[in-house]
């Protein structure tokens, strides 16, 4: 697990390091940052599975960097430090995982730390396919949206789009609760809503939105696991 931990205060920086140690040695690989500015260059080349990232940093503060994070596509957990409380309402602006106050409590941030892996080993969830007799493997996070089209369902993922020859039951059977059916023609993945209406939903991913109806059939239905579906993020 690559977890990226940018705190210019580097005795609190290696402290949690020392905790992410103590807690697992084979489960972390760490990358230390004291500073956004470092980080940030190496956001699109190192792919991380979460990020610690303290608020009060000089020119780049941690809810700014955060920010930069989600409008590049990524969705991987952030936890915050921080040493004041005021800063909750704006971290939670965007999509943190959990918010943790200093000096860290040791047996806190093991508990953010169980969460985290709970978290993780979900959305490495996998969708397997296959298309002319060629099979295929998504990470389920990957995959933004699938969209039927007569007999094929045309799979949007972040990078990508595939045609494949599924029923719409095969196709939920895969799923996991991150998905949701909306319409008889999309089943969306609830990590990228961005807005939901009472009619329609936004979805946002790699820098594109698109704006997808909920029908009248899967309303109610739909409205109720996606809201459960997001408790569980937060």
């Amino acid at each position: 697990m690559k977890i990226a931990i940018c705190d210019d205060d580097p005795a609190l920086a290696e402290h949690v390091n020392d905790l992410l140690i103590q807690y697992d040695s084979t489960l972390f690989e760490t990358f230390t940052y004291y500073g956004s500015k470092k980080l940030i260059q190496q956001i699109d080349t190192e792919k991380f599975d979460c990020y610690i990232l303290d608020i009060e940093m000089d020119t780049i503060n941690g809810v700014e960097l955060a920010t930069l994070i989600r409008k590049k596509g990524i969705l991987a957990p952030i936890v915050f430090l921080t040493s004041y409380k005021e800063y909750m309402e704006a971290v939670f602006q965007v999509q943190t995982f959990d918010y943790l106050l200093k000096p860290l409590d040791k047996n806190r941030f093991f508990q953010v730390l169980d969460r985290l892996k709970l978290y993780l080993d979900k959305v490495e969830d996998t969708f397997i396919f296959s298309i002319n007799k060629n099979k295929f493997k998504l990470k389920m996070s990957d995959i933004v949206y699938f969209e039927k089209d007569k007999r094929q369902v045309i799979i949007h993922s972040l990078n990508e789009k595939y045609r494949v020859y599924i029923s719409t039951n095969q196709l939920l059977g895969q799923l996991n609760n991150d998905f949701v059916q909306i319409h008889a023609s999309f089943i969306i993945n609830c990590s990228y809503i961005k807005e939901l209406g009472s009619n329609f939903l936004l979805l946002h991913y790699a820098q594109e939105s698109i704006e997808l109806s909920i029908s009248r059939r899967f309303k109610n239905k739909s409205h109720e696991n996606i809201v459960m579906s997001m408790r569980g993020k937060l």
